[in-house]
């Protein structure tokens, strides 16, 4: 405990809100999918045994679970600062407080970027399905 200087929790002071940032861009770029395919869904009145229907119902659970991912990883992210807050406020009268909120910072921050990955690889298998409708309608012209 010797070597724990609140000077760490300033490393870790600019990083949270940063991460928390790009976590509402993520948060932004999802909901403007949401409203467009809400648009486009109501605007065709598409019943739901087409198969394009089919395929928004599967992207609209999709982007379900995004949202979850995303509310968590704010919420999460939310905590280490608040945590690192606390941690600069205790650690200058008692520093094994500052050291145990300091560790709380670090532990929800690393959930919020655990939940970033997992984020990350659902919209990438999310755009491989769209490359692939692109391939078959590539290949389908090709055959013509």
């Amino acid at each position: 405990m010797q070597s724990f200087d609140l000077t760490y929790s300033a490393f870790l002071f600019p990083a949270i809100p940063l991460m928390m940032l790009t976590f509402g861009n993520r948060w932004i770029s999802i909901s403007t999918l949401i409203r467009k395919m809400h648009a486009e869904f109501i605007d065709k009145k598409k019943s739901s045994n087409e198969k394009s229907a089919k395929k928004f119902l599967s992207q609209i659970k999709v982007l379900n679970k995004r949202l979850r991912y995303v509310k968590l990883m704010q919420f999460f992210s939310g905590l280490s600062f608040l945590c690192n807050l606390i941690t600069i406020m205790a650690g200058t009268f008692n520093l094994y407080v500052g050291l145990l909120f300091f560790s709380m910072a670090l532990f929800f921050f690393s959930i919020a970027i655990f939940l970033f990955l997992l984020e990350i690889n659902i919209s990438s298998n999310a755009l491989k399905t769209h490359l692939q409708d692109l391939e078959e309608i590539r290949d389908s012209s090709k055959k013509i």
